[in-house]
């Protein structure tokens, strides 16, 4: 009997053994909680900033006289490889090219740049640009880069090229600092405001004072530009369209005199606008009178010396579709003399003449979006850096802030 007992005590201290032994474990569950609560609870210090990302107060240096940084001077975390389509995307008909790159947009925000500022290329005499922001810039902008885009000059297409890498850039052209320093020369004296380029100004502070003029509330414009890589072919160029749509439709000019030509030139002889300033401008010379009147050559010699002449512009089938009409001179500036010329830029429909609100001179006719609306492109060296587009559905424009003042 007592053999017994013990053997049923040995048995139960095996079989309850490790179960007391296990019960005086802590419980896993209890010990992964409470791992997973005391991460949750500790201040996690932040991270150190990749150097690439880490602003610093170096000292930029100034390039050469002459020479010009381009906008990658800086290094691109990113790549302009071709960014994934989505809903907001749209292939662009029309963008601008100018000394800066092709332009996206002429309502970019200073706030769209990132890093140090930085020289850059552009039309305007005084500049300061910033690399693009990514997580800035409006969805449909960004998905630009690394797009291929057709290139055209007056005439036609030039080359084919890629967009690289995005910056936002602002520009004054002056004609004048003091503006960007003292804000107006009202205050300043004449002699004072001319001589003021000629201070020394270190090119690091200049583009800092654009920049801050072009983040003041008041201006607050920017232009966002992309890198044109491409090869030597692309000089000249003009504007530009994404080469996944159709090819445009290009209107070309012709000088020769043709029947369509005589037949503007006769209209414009018979014109009741013509008879009108024949009549002023006579009229102006008697009143005038002696001496004075006499320094100014007759009507029928300035019609003369200043024939009317004709311009035309053919589509790709020969067709004439638009004519430029110029005659006569224009008047000098800051005069009070009668108008001594007249220009019209007309359509051609059905070999009638129907006048447009547009100025004559474009440099090229093109329909970018294939609308049948033609698109006129302007660049008026007497505006300082200024370009139009000029059109029914494609209307833009850029140009350069600056201050002028009338010498009158």
């Amino acid at each position: 009997m007592r053999r017994r007992t013990i053997e049923l005590c040995v048995g139960l201290g095996l079989l309850l053994g490790p179960l007391g032994y296990a019960l005086t474990l802590e419980p896993e569950v209890v010990e992964v909680v409470e791992v997973v609560e005391m991460v949750e609870m500790v201040e996690v210090a932040p991270a150190p900033v990749p150097a690439a990302e880490r602003v610093t107060p170096t000292v930029e240096p100034e390039p050469e006289p002459g020479v010009e940084l381009k906008p990658e001077s800086e290094p691109e975390p990113e790549s302009a490889e071709i960014a994934p389509m989505t809903q907001a995307f749209t292939p662009l008909p029309f963008a601008f090219v100018t000394k800066a790159g092709l332009l996206l947009s002429t309502d970019a925000q200073p706030s769209w740049g990132k890093g140090r500022l930085r020289a850059h290329r552009g039309p305007g005499e005084f500049r300061a640009a910033k690399r693009a922001d990514a997580a800035a810039i409006p969805e449909a902008l960004w998905a630009q880069r690394g797009r291929t885009f057709d290139l055209y000059d007056a005439e036609g297409k030039v080359c084919t090229a890629r967009l690289g890498e995005l910056s936002i850039l602002a520009q004054h052209d002056g004609p004048s600092l003091f503006d960007l320093y003292h804000g107006s020369m009202e205050d300043y004296d004449e002699d004072e405001y001319e001589t003021f380029d000629r201070q020394d100004h270190p090119p690091a502070e200049i583009r800092a004072k654009v920049w801050a003029h072009a983040s003041t509330p008041d201006y607050e414009s920017a232009w966002l530009v992309a890198e044109v890589v491409g090869d030597g072919s692309c000089q000249g160029a003009l504007w530009a369209r994404d080469s996944a749509l159709p090819p445009p439709a290009l209107l070309q000019p012709r000088d020769e005199p043709s029947q369509l030509s005589a037949r503007r030139l006769a209209a414009h002889d018979a014109s009741p606008e013509l008879a009108a300033m024949k009549t002023a401008y006579d009229q102006w010379r008697t009143e005038l009178g002696a001496p004075e009147g006499t320094h100014y050559e007759p009507w029928e010699t300035l019609a003369r010396e200043h024939p009317a002449t004709v311009r035309t512009w053919h589509d790709e089938r020969g067709a004439a579709v638009l004519t430029e009409l110029r005659f006569g001179k224009p008047s000098e500036y800051c005069s009070s003399d009668p108008a001594t010329m007249l220009t019209s830029l007309d359509r051609v429909v059905d070999g009638r003449f129907e006048a447009t609100e547009h100025a004559i001179d474009p440099i090229a006719v093109f329909d970018a979006d294939l609308d049948g609306q033609y698109e006129l492109l302007y660049r008026n060296a007497d505006d300082g850096e200024v370009a139009d587009l000029v059109s029914e559905t494609l209307a833009q424009r850029w140009d350069v802030d600056e201050v002028f003042y009338c010498p009158c």
